[in-house]
């Protein structure tokens, strides 16, 4: 360790460990992405592809860009739409763009492109891999159903992977789903990626936009503790994703599985924010925040199969390390 490709990986952006937190939408703020780029992997903070704040957004980046030295990257989430805040968000010196649940279109590479950064792109198929690669990916991130959260991919990632790394050919290809040990990054770079996307191991640890309740839930739970559901679609419609079992899954599953409408429980609020006084409504997308109280537990909680080997709440930088000793040590 490194394999070859994964030294390749690093040598292109400058890492010490080919270890990429994923850009989980809100949970993950500047402060996670400040956190593993320093450690020496690639940071990465989630950004609205929708109404923005401009001056918010050009002072997170700027607050990135000041505490590290190292690469970072934006995340996008295409399925939400035009990902309007990409001028503004490369115009503020974002490095590296990566997009999930879709293709960037011709203007949105050629905006990367004459910014100078790079661009990585979430497959969950060959097929998407190969389109991914006709866009000019940098490189690619092959998501299998293990992943937690919002899942593109039917297909266990091991049924995958090497066919995309086969069609990749020199281009990077990091692995991601269910990885939160170093045995299990040591297991895919051996079998060909060139490093990997890490999301719930990184949901558990300081720096992660995360309420308690829901950090403290993932220390606890089990794989089998995890679902493959369209429970949580409220804001997302029919987007499959994987949360822990709680009471609001449990409920909807007793029901038959009922569409919007029909639903026990639906418009039950149950969270305020204390700061901003937002709510969250039962069934709605969206994860717990630091300032919601109520009942926490009820929402959706995103979370990978590899929740068996998470049971602490360490700073971001030290799983960085972490990680890559267990890769290493790992027979």
């Amino acid at each position: 360790m490194p394999t070859l490709r994964a030294a390749a990986f690093m040598k292109t952006f400058g890492l010490t460990y080919p270890i990429v937190n994923a850009g989980m939408g809100s949970l993950a703020g500047p402060d996670l992405a400040i956190a593993v780029s320093n450690a020496g992997g690639l940071g990465a903070t989630g950004l609205t592809g929708g109404n923005f704040n401009e001056a918010t957004l050009r002072a997170g980046l700027g607050r990135i860009r000041a505490a590290t030295k190292r690469l970072f990257a934006v995340n996008y989430l295409l399925a939400y739409g035009e990902p309007k805040s990409l001028p503004v968000a490369l115009d503020a010196g974002a490095p590296v763009v990566q997009f999930a649940w879709g293709i960037p279109t011709a203007e949105h590479i050629a905006a990367v492109r004459g910014a100078g950064a790079k661009m990585g792109i979430q497959v969950g198929s060959p097929d998407g891999a190969k389109r991914a690669l006709d866009a000019g990916a940098d490189y690619l991130i092959c998501q299998g159903l293990e992943a937690g959260g919002h899942v593109q991919s039917t297909m266990a990632l091991s049924d995958y992977l090497p066919r995309a790394i086969e069609e990749a050919k020199s281009v990077p290809v990091l692995a991601a789903g269910g990885i939160s040990h170093g045995s299990h990054i040591r297991r895919v770079l051996v079998a060909g990626a060139s490093g990997v996307l890490v999301g719930t191991r990184f949901v558990a640890t300081q720096e992660a936009f995360a309420h308690d309740e829901y950090k403290a839930a993932i220390t606890r739970a089990t794989a089998s503790d995890t679902v493959m559901t369209v429970c949580f679609q409220d804001g997302w419609p029919n987007a499959p994703h994987r949360v822990l079992r709680n009471r609001t899954l449990t409920m909807w599953e007793a029901a038959g599985c009922p569409p919007p409408g029909q639903r026990p429980g639906e418009g039950d609020v149950l969270t305020t924010n204390a700061a901003t006084g937002a709510t969250r409504i039962r069934y709605r997308v969206g994860m717990p925040a630091p300032n919601d109280r109520g009942a926490v537990l009820e929402m959706g909680l995103f979370a990978g199969m590899g929740v068996d080997a998470i049971r602490d709440i360490p700073s971001a930088g030290e799983i960085v390390v972490r990680l890559w000793k267990e890769c290493v040590d790992a027979r």
